[in-house]
């Protein structure tokens, strides 16, 4: 018969292994739950039913989280799993999740988003679902709900009928759902459900293609899959280079100009408002590692104008200048109807100039230092580091004759790529 502490001890074991049994189910149930909550949720906001959910695998990756710090504990991968479920199951902001998309023969590094369950069942209890939603299509009442709390829903306007929302919102609209859709009212609705709960998601189908874009993979109800873009400026920029650092700033600079000029987009200027280190992934090179391509990754935060083909271009006095307002890193005062009333502004020029381009710790932080020890031409750094100067600090509406902050932009531009021939060149210039 087996001594006391030996039947201690076994039933111990037995325990502990029950525990550690019991723990690994529960963190497969939630796993399984929060898979469904992705691959199955309900909608709608298929925006075009763009694929059949029951296609789509979608697989966390653990690893991505734990290396930028989102949602993982120091604890073990169950703890993170119930934080993770219960993000899913609760919170009002929209969710980040990175993982593997398995879409038809191919398998994607992709990150599922989505609003948060709170912040769709707010916006039902404000469009009241006992309403018949059909009769805003029959009756042309495209109006956006004024929503409580932070939620902020989709931001348009246009300088020639600034006033008829619901014509601005119709046309919209119809820009974001397909031609061939078999349900058009249907795909309205959706677009209408979208610009209250997933703005980014409208935008991302307006801008598809464009470079500095995130592809969209598939939608599934109210998640939708894009592209994985690469670990965020803010992971990379301590460990960046001046070259890398460079590239970076001249490739800012021209999506700043593009957003607005349309360039982007014929029919749109989008001017972002969110525009910090956080938003922005890079990817680089694996062999050279210098920077292979770079995109913003959050488009909640943007202000749509409608492109006023008729003004011309010439007319400086149509461009908006931001005015500079000191409120520290990642605050940006802006006006929305300032802009809207411009034929084009320089917001997202001067978010760069101010977010990336000046003070301490800025992407090129050597030039506004002056520092000695870049081997570039001196007075070529100086030029660079007035422009950068100016871009910041000298402008407002009565010396738009002079010299505006877009035409600034496009000179640093050319004195960024001078310097970087400068820097990756084998040459030593003494000055």
């Amino acid at each position: 018969m087996a001594s006391i502490p030996t039947l201690i001890v076994y039933v111990a074991v037995v325990l502990v292994a029950f525990y550690i049994n019991d723990r690994y189910s529960t963190k497969i149930k939630l796993l399984e739950s929060y898979e469904h909550n992705i691959n199955i949720t309900f909608g709608p906001l298929n925006l075009g039913n763009d694929s059949s959910c029951n296609a789509l695998d979608f697989q966390l990756n653990y690893k991505k989280h734990a290396d930028l710090g989102i949602l993982f504990s120091n604890y073990a991968g169950y703890m993170s799993m119930v934080s993770l479920f219960k993000l899913w199951t609760s919170q009002q902001n929209d969710k980040i999740f990175f993982g593997t998309l398995k879409l038809n023969d191919k398998t994607v590094s992709a990150v599922a988003k989505g609003p948060g369950r709170n912040f769709f069942e707010m916006f039902e209890q404000t469009v009241n679902i006992a309403t018949d939603i059909n009769t805003i299509i029959t009756y042309g009442q495209w109006n956006l709900l004024p929503l409580s709390g932070d939620s902020r829903s989709l931001e348009i306007c246009s300088k020639d009928i600034k006033s008829f929302q619901n014509l601005l919102l119709y046309n919209f609209f119809n820009s974001v759902i397909s031609d061939d859709s078999d349900n058009k009212s249907h795909s309205l609705i959706e677009a209408w459900i979208a610009a209250h709960v997933s703005v980014e998601l409208l935008v991302l189908k307006v801008l598809h293609g464009y470079r500095y874009v995130p592809n969209i993979y598939a939608t599934c109800g109210r998640v939708y899959f894009v592209e994985d873009c690469g670990y965020t400026l803010q992971y990379h920029m301590s460990n960046m280079n001046l070259t890398n650092r460079l590239l970076v700033a001249k490739e800012l600079l021209t999506l700043a100009l593009e957003l607005a000029d349309g360039t982007a987009h014929q029919s749109y200027s989008f001017y972002l408002t969110d525009l910090t280190a956080d938003n922005i992934a890079v990817r680089l090179d694996k062999t050279t590692g210098l920077l292979q391509s770079l995109k913003v990754i959050d488009w909640s935060d943007v202000i749509i104008a409608v492109n006023n083909h008729s003004m011309k271009k010439t007319d400086d006095k149509m461009i908006h200048a931001s005015k500079h307002i000191d409120c520290g890193i990642g605050c940006l005062v802006y006006s929305k109807e300032e802009i809207c009333e411009s034929r084009i502004s320089d917001h997202n020029v001067y978010a760069v100039c101010k977010e990336f381009l000046s003070g301490d710790g800025g992407l090129l932080h050597e030039i506004t230092d002056l520092d000695k020890t870049i081997k570039s031409p001196e007075k070529e750094v100086k030029n660079l580091a007035s422009l950068l100067n100016s871009c910041l600090w000298n402008f407002d509406v009565e010396k738009q004759s002079e010299m505006n902050r877009l035409d600034t932009a496009k000179l640093i531009i050319k004195s960024i790529q001078l310097i970087y021939d400068f820097e990756t060149s084998d040459i030593t210039y003494a000055d």
